[in-house]
């Protein structure tokens, strides 16, 4: 078994890949590319940088004017068999390194010529560059259901997306509709029927097998996902009993990534720690971070420990944007009465400005 320290290694790596969100459905039809592009615009206005890498609108118009506003990147055109296809341009995206990008339908397969030959390829390339990815996808497509799907709505599925993707993603949302909606979404001609011709859409589209595919979407819904968790520390009674409330939420079931920090006061020289007065601050810092470390140890929770120098507050935002932080946990008091009046103050200039929320404890 690996120790807490041996997974820091694994966390910090995590730590600096994209987060991947799903938006999942039992079918064609249950408006996955909607819930995805709105959730794109909801994150574009509380300023995330966001674009669009390849949606399939099919025409809908309600769909379609979810893109308003979004940036959109070209696709790259490829020609095959004398024909020209229209992929994800993933050099474009890379090149562009927005803070989330939106890529309709994971389980698509390439044109020949392409750089990767399955979508989800390319989506993993985005999110090991720390891009966010929005995408979607239908429970059939799932690598380990085919056989299951298979034998429930009589659909060979030859399109298929790997578990190991799934795992991946930090959530995965069920985009749900009842059969009866989605066959009167059919009825009105609000589905895209290209991978369903003929009598097959009759038999895929049955209230049986809708029914039965809604449950094995259902079932994919993923726990609330991975969070990031900032723990500002100088090894005051105040910060120890933050890093127990830290604790306190990992026994709950809220799964974290956690990153302890340590903010040292700047030398005459400036903010850097690889001065000789630097090494020294670092050290220092390591030896505050210690009875933090303890604890979690002590819990078996894996945690990183970041030492840096500069004004507490600077440091702790600036730690928040490096680390992709979604949760400050810090102590309200220091140590003595000068400390207790100054982290006071910290902590309610991080709670005032900060933009993720703050839990102080006293």
């Amino acid at each position: 078994m690996k120790s807490s320290r041996d997974e820091n290694v694994y966390e910090a790596s995590a730590a600096q890949r994209g987060r991947l969100k799903i938006f999942l459905g039992a079918a064609p039809g249950v408006g996955k590319t909607y819930q995805m592009l709105r959730a794109a615009q909801s994150c574009r206005q509380e300023g995330v940088d966001v674009v669009v890498g390849l949606v399939e609108t099919h025409g809908r118009q309600e769909t379609d004017e979810q893109l308003r506003g979004l940036e959109e990147i070209p696709r790259k055109r490829i020609e095959y068999k004398e024909h020209v296809f229209e992929e994800l341009d993933i050099d474009a995206l890379l090149k562009r390194g927005p803070g989330l990008v939106v890529v309709d339908e994971l389980a698509h397969s390439n044109v020949p010529g392409s750089r990767n030959a399955k979508r989800w390829r390319d989506v993993l390339e985005l999110i090991e560059a720390g891009i966010d990815v929005y995408t979607t996808m239908n429970v059939q497509h799932i690598e380990s259901l085919n056989d299951t799907v298979a034998k429930t709505a009589w659909t060979v599925v030859r399109e298929t997306v790997p578990d190991s993707m799934l795992d991946l993603a930090e959530e995965i949302e069920v985009v749900d509709l009842s059969p009866v909606d989605l066959i009167e979404r059919l009825k009105g001609g609000k589905v895209d029927l290209s991978g369903h011709p003929g009598s097959a859409s009759r038999n895929f589209f049955s209230e049986r097998n809708l029914r039965s595919l809604r449950t094995l979407a259902l079932l994919r819904a993923k726990k609330p996902p991975v969070r990031r968790v900032l723990v500002p520390f100088d090894g005051s009674p105040s910060a120890i009993h933050a890093v127990q409330h830290v604790v306190s939420l990992e026994r709950a079931g809220h799964r974290g990534i956690i990153l302890l920090l340590n903010v040292q006061a700047p030398s005459a020289k400036g903010t850097s720690l690889a001065t000789d007065s630097g090494v020294q601050a670092r050290a220092a810092g390591a030896a505050i971070l210690g009875a933090a470390s303890q604890l979690l140890d002590a819990q078996q929770i894996p945690y990183q420990c970041e030492v840096v120098a500069g004004v507490p507050s600077e440091a702790i935002a600036a730690a928040v944007d490096r680390h992709r932080i979604d949760l400050i946990v810090m102590g309200s008091t220091g140590l003595g009465t000068l400390a207790r009046l100054l982290l006071g103050s910290v902590a309610m200039a991080v709670a005032q400005k900060s933009k993720v929320p703050v839990t102080l404890v006293k």
